[in-house]
């Protein structure tokens, strides 16, 4: 028996099992999709069911959703960062669960590898943030206060105004529209505080970079908030106002990265105060919305001129250099881990559209030295004592986490190896690994691009095969209901047929794909034609 990349059972003479296999990437590079999450909308149902149809071509199964509405919320949060989807009420229940995951003591979703906070420094009293609260047929309430986005959301109405104007008599390629009562009503108080307690829910599980219990406070930025908010508007149950709000993405773009323009002084290395990094958080929440959108000028733009700025930021910053001590303050640790994660997925970001449009990684796994991302728990952790009772409880030991993309790559490519042993650190999760095979796609691509792929495909092709075994054996102490629920890491298998893949054609000196006849695209129908075209060979 063999497990598939949805984690079903199939039998060895099953002739389409390889279809079953790349049936998510088919999907996801659909060219006849507006944006990505029509596909995801049905996947789950057509993956599921084993009859080895493409569930990218295959036709959307009859349910009591309306048209477009996605019937498995954990397929819409896995990537970088969704562009759009919206949900029925009820399917809130259903996040919930998935979050709920992340609270369970056993299995390897909990990692049990992370730094430690010095128990000395502990407060002796907690505060904690307003729970949301669902019952059936009624949306969840917010977390947030309105009275206290009132002052913001006013700033923020008045300043996208001014933006508006100033574009119309100085970018001749500008033609957005802006009108006053309707972004008054959609940049609402009210609004702000609902649609990021959507992002919460749904988005933050896959795109942490947020560290949630700071967010809503006092100190929280006027760019953060709004890209929060636009983020959860775009998540949001369709309404007049959450549909509106997709209207004012491109001023939203020009508002949020001209606030960071001002922060990144041209021959100097700004200090990285809290301002920047929230302005930071909310460019690169940005970016990955704009990333998702089926639209080519957007895109070549997100590519050309916005994506530079944040790696060009990240470098200077020395983010992706970022380590935690063994022992520390809370507050340090919530500052090297936010430092953390703006440079992993800012890595994530680049080497995802590397291997989607065919062009070389602007970061390099090489450069990764920073620690690798926590476990969500902990950074969601909203004081040291929470952190504290995290690690004590499960008994977690602080010196196998402390290790980075870099060392780790450096196993996967060395010339010895012992197996998993051998590895910088033991306790290596789905995450851990989903991280590594973008990287490692990364360097395919960008060593097919630079003409040294033949010299060093070996040497990949080994990375490859140790990652697949540290991959099944991962996998394989994953509960399957947990596996069911773990958003992009059920995909990894497809991503490391993808690395096989182009190697096999690239040294092969196989050029009739499009894909591998030009550098730089700019749709996804290269990529889907490829997948098509290879998928059985």
């Amino acid at each position: 028996m063999e497990t598939t990349a949805a984690g079903t059972r199939s039998n060895n003479n099953d002739k389409d099992r390889t279809k079953i296999t790349v049936g998510f990437l088919l999907g996801l590079t659909n060219p006849n999709s507006e944006n990505i999450l029509e596909f995801l909308a049905s996947d789950a149902a057509a993956r599921t069911e084993g009859d080895g149809v493409d569930s990218g071509t295959k036709s959307v199964p009859s349910t009591p959703f309306p048209p477009g509405v996605p019937i498995d919320q954990d397929f819409a949060g896995f990537l970088p960062f969704p562009f759009t989807s919206n949900f029925t009420i009820d399917s809130f229940d259903y996040v919930y669960s998935l979050a709920d995951i992340y609270s369970m003591n056993s299995g390897p979703v909990l990692n049990t590898s992370i730094p430690h906070v010095d128990p000395t420094t502990l407060p002796t009293s907690t505060t904690t943030l307003p729970t949301t609260t669902t019952s059936p047929g009624n949306p969840p309430t917010s977390p947030f206060d309105p009275v206290s986005f009132e002052g913001r959301a006013s700033a923020i109405i008045a300043e996208l105004q001014e933006l508006h104007n100033a574009l119309k008599v100085c970018d001749p390629w500008y033609d957005g529209s802006f009108d006053l009562a309707t972004a008054t009503a959609v940049f609402s108080p009210q609004n702000l505080c609902m649609f990021a307690a959507t992002y919460f829910r749904v988005s933050h599980i896959d795109f942490s970079i947020v560290h949630r219990p700071d967010f809503g406070t006092d100190r929280t930025t006027k760019t953060l908030l709004l890209s929060v908010a636009i983020a959860g508007a775009l998540r949001s149950p369709p309404s007049d106002d959450a549909l509106a709000a997709r209207g004012y993405l491109s001023l939203i773009e020009e508002y949020i990265f001209r606030r960071l323009h001002l922060q990144l002084p041209h021959g100097s290395t700004p200090e990285f105060t809290h301002e920047l990094e929230e302005s930071l958080q909310a460019a690169v929440m940005i970016h990955s919305m704009q990333f998702f959108r089926n639209d080519m000028a957007t895109r070549r733009k997100n590519r050309m001129k916005r994506f530079p700025v944040l790696v060009t930021a990240v470098r200077c910053l020395g983010l992706a250099q970022t380590r935690h001590a063994p022992v520390f303050q809370f507050e340090d640790f919530v500052r090297n881990e936010s430092r953390i994660r703006l440079a992993t997925w800012m890595a994530l970001s680049d080497w995802q559209q590397t291997g989607m449009f065919n062009v070389p990684a602007m970061i390099t796994p090489a450069e990764m030295t920073c620690d690798l991302p926590c476990p969500l728990e902990l950074w969601d952790a909203k004081d040291s004592q929470e952190y504290f009772e995290l690690a004590q409880n499960h008994g977690l030991n602080p010196a196998r986490r402390i290790v980075s993309i870099k060392q780790c790559m450096d196993a996967l490519m060395g010339d010895s190896w012992n197996g998993m042993g051998s590895f910088p650190f033991q306790d290596v999760n789905p995450t851990d690994l989903q991280i590594l095979i973008f990287a490692i796609n990364a360097m395919v691509l960008t060593s097919n691009l630079m003409g040294v792929l033949g010299p060093s495909s070996q040497n990949l092709m080994r990375a490859i095969s140790r990652w697949e075994f540290m991959w099944e054996t991962t996998r394989g102490r994953m509960d399957p209901g947990v596996f069911e629920r773990s958003g992009m890491v059920r995909y990894n298998t497809e991503l490391c047929w993808a690395a096989k893949k182009l190697i096999k054609v690239a040294t092969a000196g196989d050029k009739s794909s499009a894909y591998m006849q030009k550098v730089g695209h700019e749709s996804l129908v290269e990529l889907h034609e490829f997948v098509r075209q290879y998928r059985d060979i």
